[in-house]
This record gives structure tokens, sequence and C-alpha cells, in this order.
């Protein structure tokens, strides 16, 4: 479980051998190894150099121009939804208020068509009522002439009926006018 401490030493050894990688070999190589690898180093260092120095001279600005140019359409993109988002809600505050106002004009066209509609009502029932008491006026001013009419032509006929059984009785001639007074007087004393 523990190791010993020349163990642990070993073990130390070995791990950074094995991190430093062809480099802890170095001790081991003989001349020639060590100048193949040092000539193999020096080509990769001239490369990453000449290709990073082809990269930042030939490719960094129209790269970093790329990414800017995107950065700032991403940037308009935003700014763009951002507005948008903020007409939309505008429309909808206008939509809801016009929603709101159409509501209320509804209500109130309903309210007036009801009140107009009760003053209708109450106008025919107020009309109906008085076609009514007209027509019941007109009635009893018809009842009364035809009550008089009546009384009249009774009247008429019962002097009639009168004078011929007087002219029956009385076989003379008897003045027509102070009969009718006479006969007058009589149906009025009869009425009464």
């Amino acid at each position: 479980m523990f190791l010993g401490l020349v163990e642990a030493a070993d073990a130390i050894k070995a791990a950074i051998q094995q991190g430093l990688g062809p480099i802890a070999l170095i001790g081991s190589m003989t001349f020639d190894q060590i100048l193949t690898f040092a000539i193999d180093f020096g080509i990769q260092i001239v490369a990453t150099v000449i290709l990073f120095l082809a990269i930042r001279f030939l490719f960094w600005k129209p790269i970093t121009k790329i990414l800017e140019s995107r950065k700032e359409q991403i940037d308009k993109d935003l700014a763009d939804a951002e507005q948008a988002k903020a007409n939309a809600l505008e429309i909808e505050a206008s939509l809801n208020k016009e929603l709101a106002d159409a509501k209320a004009k509804v209500k109130e066209m309903l309210d007036n068509a009801e009140k107009e509609a009760n003053i209708k009502r109450e106008t025919i029932i107020n009309s109906a009522k008085e076609e009514a008491r007209r027509r019941l006026d007109n009635l009893e001013v018809e009842l009364v002439e035809e009550k008089r009419s009546m009384e009249k032509q009774i009247k008429q006929e019962i002097v009639d009926i009168a004078f011929q059984a007087a002219e029956k009785i009385v076989s003379k001639e008897i003045d027509h006018d102070k009969y009718l007074d006479v006969v007058d007087d009589i149906i009025k004393g009869a009425i009464k």
C-alpha cells in the first residue's frame, strides 16, 4: 500500500520521463541521434513560425474582417430583433386598446339600441292606448248619435202612427202643425 522511498523516487522519475517524451532520451542518445533530433526540432520550430507568420500576414486580416462583419451583422440582427419585439409589443398594446374601444362602442351601441327600443315600445304602447281611447270616444259619440237618430226615428214613427190613428178616429180635418206640437209634448212627457 505504502511505497518505500526508493520506489517512490523511481515512480516520480518514470512519470517525469514519460511526460518529457523524446527529450528525456537525450541522455542515452548518441551524437548523431542528438543532431538529427535537433535538426528535426529546429525544422518544426521554423515551420511553426512560418505557419504563424503566414496566417498572421495572409489570413489574419481577412479572417478578422469576416469575423468583425459577422459580429456587426449579428449585432444588427439583434438590434433589429429588439426593435421588432418593441414594435410587436406596441402593436399588441394598440390592438388591445382598439379591441377595448370596440367592445366599449359595441356595448354603447347595444345600450343605445335598447334605450331606443324601449322608447319606441313606450311610444307604440302610448299610441295604441291613444288610438283605443280615440276609437272608444268615437264609438261613444257614434252611439249617442245613433241613439238620437233612433229616438228621432221612433218619435217620427210614433207621430206617424198617432197621426194615422187620429185621422182614422177623427174624420175631420186636423191642423198638422198643431198636432205635431201636441204629440211632441206627449212624447217628451212619456220619455221623461
